[in-house]
């Protein structure tokens, strides 16, 4: 019956118009989708994106307007996240068939991405408003039964905002787990006793705090998914704990430590996905248990991760949510004018992490002058009566000076291999209408760090290198 069920919600989808092209495949894939063939199904899903070249999709521009292009792709993801939540509530939802979705996923939003940014570059007079949540943008993707929603004032008591941050560090937090993904934080929101919304989250730089909902759109993310639980009278029960909590720490004892080593298990920190976990457990009387899959932390590049101070095997980020199908998808936004930028931060990252674990390369903490500068001054200014006001909304008192200087690699590390990258992919643009492919931006990358080797002093080399020294090439 299931299978009769997700042929007919799926069958209907098709994406592109030429016999022969992504079409044809995904037809077949999905009118026979089932909960014994998910994880394979996925994946074929996952890999027809993924070889889809951009010259392949942005030719349907000449065929079909933008708006019909990319509202298909919008469909097909909202299908999928339907199918997960159908095979979860038939009982036969295995930890395989979720995590092969995220992959799917991801593709998936990897052309919309690309849509969106082609759109934008050979139509600049469109207007494009900076945030998800001011009114009437069009950009925004809606799920069906949220079609009117004002994400600046209709949310509830217990969403979540998924986003993506700009910075090097929420690149890596985006791909920190056993999987690359597209978030690297997520917000619980607040509806009082007045109507105003507020977001309880944790940052690196400040801990756990409660705001209002327009500090949280002031950090102009480059990316924004809100997701509804199925409960929400549960979802509110757990956002008025949080903010209670938070609130009241901030209040008395000082804002609840950012929890660098991911422990789940210990909420006297917290960081950003473990208030979720954390509020839902609390409201549920520790019946309802998030995510529903957990994010296999150490799978990948586990000296990298060790470094940023993480020490669980097994964790939540933010894009777990994704493949939770308890939570329903109200609505999607990316910043087309950024996609570029966080796609190339994404393709740094992941080639970073691939020499960690090829090569065993290792951030050398203290080796930039960033890093030097957070581990000498910025870190000592923390701890001095005089100075500390000037960065205690930079840095908390549970980072240590190793940390800190981790930190300041990685930015540094991120700024030299950026240059080298944005230089490579903005000309091909120029030349072709067309970003470079990640493999082609890995191997920019790659040359770059054979290039380096061969100084043996290089830039990139005094940074970030192998503890061997009989280092791979």
């Amino acid at each position: 019956m299931l299978r009769l069920i997700l042929g007919q919600l799926l069958i209907t989808w098709s994406l592109f118009s030429h016999a022969g092209d992504i079409r044809t495949p995904l037809r077949e894939v999905m009118a026979s989708f089932s909960t014994e063939t998910c994880v394979e199904d996925a994946k074929k899903i996952e890999s027809a994106f993924k070889t889809l070249k951009p010259s392949d999709y942005l030719k349907e521009f000449e065929n079909e307007s933008y708006i019909n292009l990319a509202n298909e792709l919008w469909d097909l993801k909202l299908k999928l996240h339907q199918t997960m939540r159908l095979i979860y509530t038939s009982g036969e939802l295995s930890q395989d068939c979720a995590r092969a979705m995220r992959g799917a996923f991801y593709s998936i939003r990897l052309v919309e991405d690309l849509v969106e940014e082609s759109h934008l570059r050979n139509h600049p007079e469109v207007s494009f408003p900076s945030s998800a949540f001011i009114a009437k943008n069009s950009h925004v993707r809606r799920g069906p039964e949220f079609k009117f929603i004002n994400l600046a004032t209709d949310l509830q008591s217990g969403d979540l905002i998924l986003s993506r941050g700009n910075a090097f560090t929420s690149a890596a937090i985006a791909s920190l787990g056993e999987f690359d993904t597209q978030f690297s934080h997520v917000s619980l929101v607040f509806r009082d006793k007045d109507d105003k919304l507020w977001t309880i989250e944790s940052h690196i730089e400040i801990g756990s705090i409660v705001r209002p909902i327009e500090s949280h759109i002031k950090d102009n993310n480059f990316r924004s998914m809100i997701l509804r639980f199925d409960d929400p009278k549960v979802a509110a029960k757990a956002a008025e704990f949080a903010f209670k909590k938070v609130k009241k720490a901030s209040e008395t004892s000082g804002n609840i430590n950012y929890d660098f080593s991911f422990d789940m298990d210990d909420n006297k920190s917290l960081f950003c996905s473990e208030i979720v976990s954390w509020s839902f457990e609390k409201a549920s009387e520790e019946a309802i248990k998030i995510p529903l899959v957990r994010n296999r932390i150490q799978v990948r590049k586990p000296t990298f991760v060790k470094a940023l101070g993480i020490t669980a095997e097994e964790s939540f980020i933010p894009a777990d949510l994704e493949i939770d199908p308890r939570f329903k998808i109200v609505a999607e936004w990316r910043d087309a004018r950024r996609i570029n930028d966080s796609h190339e931060k994404d393709a740094i990252l992941q080639a970073m992490f691939s020499w960690v674990d090829d090569y065993g390369y290792q951030m050398i903490n203290g080796s930039s002058a960033k890093s030097k500068f957070y581990r000498n001054i910025v870190w000592v200014m923390r701890r001095t009566p005089l100075l500390k006001t000037y960065v205690d909304d930079k840095l908390p008192l549970n980072m240590s000076r190793e940390l800190i200087g981790h930190f300041g690699v990685l930015e540094s590390i991120g700024e030299l291999l950026h240059k080298e990258l944005n230089s490579a992919n903005m000309s091909s643009i120029n030349q072709t209408g067309l970003p470079l492919l990640p493999q082609q931006k890995f191997e920019i990358l790659e040359k770059y760090r054979q290039k380096d080797i061969q100084k043996m002093r290089g830039k990139l080399h005094r940074m970030f290198r192998p503890v061997n020294p009989k280092e791979q090439i």
